[in-house]
This record gives C-alpha cells, structure tokens and sequence, in this order.
C-alpha cells in the first residue's frame, strides 16, 4: 500500500504545539498534564492526535506488531555505553564525588526500584511520538534531516525567551543531539517499543545520576511531589551543564556508527 503524504500535518502539528506552548509558557502553566500517574507532554502527544484522523492504519499495525529491529544487545549499549562513558571520564578527571543529596531514600533509591512504573507511565506519551515520527517519515525527503528538524521545531516553543528568561544554547544542543540520534532510529531500525525505552532511560539516568533543577522534567521523568533533585553525585560546577549534551552527542555518533550496516541494505 502506498504511503501517505502527511506534509500538511506536519506543518500543521509544528504550528499547534509552539501557538499552544507559548500561550501557556506566557500565563506561566505546565505544557504537561499528568493523569493516574501517567505523563502528557504537549509536544509529545499533540503530533500524533493530530495526525490520527489521516493515519494508514495498516501502517500502524505494522508499526505496532512487526517492529522492523528485534534486537536487545545493541540497544543496551546505545543506553548505557554513553552514560559509563561520561563516568568514567569524570572519575578520571577526578571532577565527580559521591554526592550526599536531600530525600536519598525517597527519591533516589526508591526512583531505580519504580523505575519500571516510570516507564509505563511515559509509554503512552513516548509510543505517540514515536509513532508519529515513524508515520510521517516517507512523507520527508532527506528524511533522517528533516525528520529530525522535526522533532526540533515540536519543541522549539521551549526555548524562545519569555519575560526575564533567556536562551539556554546548551539544552537546545542537547535537543540536538537526542533529534538526530531519533531520526537514525527512526530511519534504520522502526522499533516503537525501543525507541521508548532508549529515550525515557537516557534521560532518566542521567538526571537520576547527576541531579536536576528542572521541575518539568523532575515531574515527567521521575515523582511529581519533588521539584529539583541533587543527584547521587557532586560534579565540579563547570562540568555538570555539559554532561546531558556530552552523553546524547556519544549517544548520537554510537547510533551514527551502528547504521553503517543498515545503510547498506536499505
């Protein structure tokens, strides 16, 4: 079955979602709402619900019940290869020590034990956005480019400057980043289930690990009762806003690398 054109859709998602974000972000309200513990980001979930009036639905199943990548090694490595790397370079920088953080107990302990009910309650949110952007991607020429243009521009409402806030250069590297390394996976290996995974546990680790002053996604990723967390590590001032972008930029060329092989069957 031929593949829908969803060119108007995309446009159409990219144009809501900043209109919406920016009117929220300006009466200063969340542009995430959480319903029984489960996490709906506006630019996560919007996209798709626009898009599910025109899906092929025989695309969706496909996408659903035959992933294209069925592996479980690799992806592994994708997650957690970045985040020792960064670890170990601190360590040998001697630039991190073990951190003695507020709620240790009750926030960090208990995040790795219900790190399994984090992750069901981002899935929805994660399986929306990741199912939009594997439908919308025969739609895009260069598509690895300009799908992830796309996935930037669905957030770009997050970093225009609004009252005394400013541009914030390194989160939108890191946004970057964690958009091309979703465009690779896209393109080479269709795996909802996986792209889900990669994604909430890269983030999750990391802030989990080296702390986070960002209520957003202290609430999305982890307990809505805590607004900041300090980390299970204490990292040198000058280091600690360049580790997010660092571990998505190796995560990046890691993926990069992997689709050598991919590249040359599709």
């Amino acid at each position: 079955m031929r593949n829908r054109n969803y060119l108007f859709q995309i446009i159409l998602a990219i144009v809501l979602v900043n209109a919406s974000g920016l009117i929220l972000r300006y009466f200063n309200l969340d542009c995430y709402v959480i319903l029984i513990g489960f996490r709906f980001h506006l630019s996560l979930v919007l996209p798709f619900l626009i898009l599910l009036r025109f899906i092929n639905y025989q695309e969706l199943k496909r996408v659903l019940i035959h992933p294209d990548y069925n592996q479980t090694f690799q992806p592994l490595a994708w997650i957690f290869l970045p985040f020792i790397i960064v670890l170990a370079a601190l360590f040998i920088l001697k630039k991190i020590e073990i951190g003695d953080p507020d709620y240790f107990y009750e926030f960090g302990l208990s995040s790795i034990f219900d790190y399994p009910i984090y992750l069901v309650w981002n899935f929805p949110q994660l399986f929306m956005f990741s199912a939009f952007i594997i439908l919308i991607q025969p739609s895009l020429k260069f598509k690895p480019l300009f799908t992830a243009l796309t996935a930037i521009l669905l957030f770009a409402f997050e970093f225009v400057p609004i009252g005394n806030s400013k541009i914030n250069i390194v989160n939108i590297i890191s946004l970057i980043f964690a958009a091309v390394s979703a465009s690779l996976l896209v393109k080479y290996y269709q795996n909802i289930y996986w792209a889900a995974i990669i994604v909430f546990t890269i983030f999750w680790a990391n802030l989990l690990a080296f702390g986070s002053n960002s209520q957003t996604m202290i609430h999305i990723l982890f307990a809505s009762q805590y607004e900041s967390w300090d980390g299970f590590f204490d990292v040198a001032k000058d280091y600690h806003l360049y580790l997010l972008p660092f571990q998505l930029f190796i995560t990046m060329l890691i993926i990069y690398f992997s689709t050598f092989k991919k590249r040359s069957k599709v």
